[in-house]
């Protein structure tokens, strides 16, 4: 089996800085990002808590912290973590989640939602005001899904074992907001260790495609959708965007908040997909991300 040339790839793809610059990631831990559990905690007493644990941390905005790499193992070993005060993921991922912007009393869907990160994320956006919805086709990690979401109190998501690629006819034009994370390569989480085919991630491109469709058969015309990957591929990004934009659904591209995180345009001909679609590069915080946020028009 032919494996997929990553480095090749990447070579490629980026300036030799910034293909440095990503191969360089791989090496080195994430600093973490934690996301305070505003459903459950408030920003004092996490406070307060790292001060009290001795932890250096800087504030990144109403619900994010940076702290270093190190002190992971002894975050998760706290009680208020086992409480779900607060919740440890990459700051890209959650920079996705913020984009969509969900706000409260609004009908929210998180189309590929397991463990549950960006969920939680949007429940706290919503101050659980509104409809949340939530759907995973793996068995397991739906059940890993509800007992994250049961953890952190998220109290107004509804959970779906339901394969995404038929939301869209099931739910047609029944939401404000979706965030499609699609399932893809991993390339920028996992680097080298991640190996696919070619014909892999050829079908992961068809299944990301089919998602999005799905998802925009499901959005209210007026609605906003924002579509994300932690890979580098093309093929699984801009082109799944390009799918889209060439389809039968009204669309215009809408800008992003990337707060300082490291990012270039998107890899397209079509101007607004490259000027509005952003990829964040790999950093001390950052996974490598795609973040394209959409509206429909029609």
């Amino acid at each position: 089996m032919a494996y997929f040339d990553l480095n090749a790839y990447l070579k490629a793809l980026y300036s030799k800085d910034l293909y440095e610059q990503i191969l360089n990631s791989f090496e080195r831990p994430k600093e973490l990002c934690v996301f305070l559990n505003a459903l459950k905690c408030d920003d004092k007493s996490l406070e307060e808590l790292f001060k009290k644990e001795g932890f250096a941390f800087l504030r990144l905005d109403e619900f994010c912290y940076k702290l270093a790499f190190e002190d992971k193992s002894r975050l998760t070993r706290l009680k208020d973590y086992n409480l779900g005060h607060f919740y440890l993921q990459n700051h890209s991922s959650y920079l996705a989640a913020k984009n969509l912007n969900a706000r409260a009393n609004e009908r929210v869907l998180d189309l590929c939602a397991a463990p549950g990160g960006k969920s939680i994320n949007l429940a706290n956006f919503m101050s659980k005001l509104g409809v949340l919805s939530c759907v995973e086709v793996s068995k397991d990690r739906f059940f890993l899904l509800k007992e994250n979401l049961k953890k952190y109190s998220v109290d107004n998501a509804r959970c779906f074992n339901k394969d995404g690629k038929i939301i869209g006819k099931l739910c047609a034009l029944s939401f404000d907001k979706i965030l499609v994370d699609a399932p893809c390569s991993s390339f920028a989480k996992l680097g080298f260790k991640a190996q696919k085919s070619y014909k892999e991630i050829k079908s992961l491109s068809l299944l990301q495609k089919k998602l999005l469709h799905s998802a925009l058969n499901a959005l209210k015309i007026g609605g906003e959708l924002v579509y994300s990957t932690c890979t580098f591929l093309k093929e699984e990004n801009e082109e799944v965007i390009e799918n889209a934009l060439n389809s039968k659904f009204k669309l215009k591209m809408m800008p992003l908040n990337l707060d300082k995180a490291q990012s270039i345009n998107a890899f397209s001909s079509n101007e607004d997909l490259a000027n509005f679609a952003r990829r964040i590069v790999s950093d001390e915080l950052h996974q490598g991300f795609f973040i394209a946020r959409l509206k429909k028009l029609g």
